[in-house]
């Protein structure tokens, strides 16, 4: 079943007109009259829609809403540095795949990959594009903010219930494991998670950062584009799977 995104506020019931999806429900979908497909609407609102027109856009008839919770319990803010090559878009293409909150770019001492500002506006188009996609395919019902943010010793990371920061420094210290961190977070909780770029951070940077939960992500020393990956995953295992009997 095909999913889009809206800026409109839907109700079952009423019929609408396509917006930036027309071209791909036209031309990629094809769609015909009495084809069914999801749309979720301001709101986070999961429709099931059915196609009643297409002349030069699609219009559609909004027929039930759909109960479903695909977001994690717990919103993880991925703090990241510009990573090489395609190594970023494929970092928040799989980061959104597995439930990201939002993404928050910072360029960190180490950083390998710098951006003019004037350059910013189109970068993040695209990536904004390429969440989105994600978004649709994994069947989420929100799609994640990007924003290029502070330096880390400007960030205000205060408004967050929990701040988590990758160190690959402690990969020898298996009290610095995730599950600690675990204890004090729950379902509703907004958790900061916060990784380096290739080169890793600086002494600066971890002295800054060492006041939050200083983890490791495991024995051994991750990629960077893998380190997200890795704590939505773990966080994924705790709040998501069922409670066992």
């Amino acid at each position: 079943m095909q999913r889009y995104f809206t800026d409109k506020e839907l109700s079952a019931g009423k019929v609408y007109t396509s917006d930036s999806d027309t071209h791909h429900m036209k031309n990629v979908m094809r769609f015909k009259p009495g084809q069914e497909f999801h749309m979720v609407d301001i709101g986070r609102t999961t429709f099931l829609c059915e196609v009643t027109d297409t002349d030069d856009r699609v219009h559609y008839k909004v027929v039930s809403e759909i109960e479903e919770s695909p977001e994690l319990p717990v919103r993880m803010s991925i703090f990241c540095p510009l990573l090489k090559g395609e190594k970023f878009e494929w970092m928040i293409q799989k980061s959104t795949e597995l439930g990201a909150f939002d993404f928050h770019i910072f360029e960190a001492d180490r950083s390998v990959v710098k951006l003019e500002a004037r350059k910013r506006a189109k970068r993040l188009e695209r990536y904004s594009k390429i969440i989105r996609e994600a978004g649709e395919q994994s069947r989420r019902n929100m799609i994640p903010h990007i924003n290029f943010g502070k330096s880390l010793k400007n960030t205000d990371f205060e408004t967050f219930d929990a701040v988590i920061f990758a160190y690959e420094g402690n990969s020898g210290n298996p009290a610095t494991g995730l599950n600690r961190v675990f204890k004090t977070i729950g379902p509703g909780d907004s958790i900061a998670f916060v990784f380096g770029p290739e080169g890793g951070f600086s002494d600066n940077e971890a002295a800054l950062m060492e006041r939050f939960h200083s983890v490791r992500l495991g024995a051994r020393i991750l990629r960077a584009e893998t380190a997200p990956l890795y704590a939505l995953s773990a966080i994924s295992h705790q709040f998501e799977q069922p409670a066992s009997h």
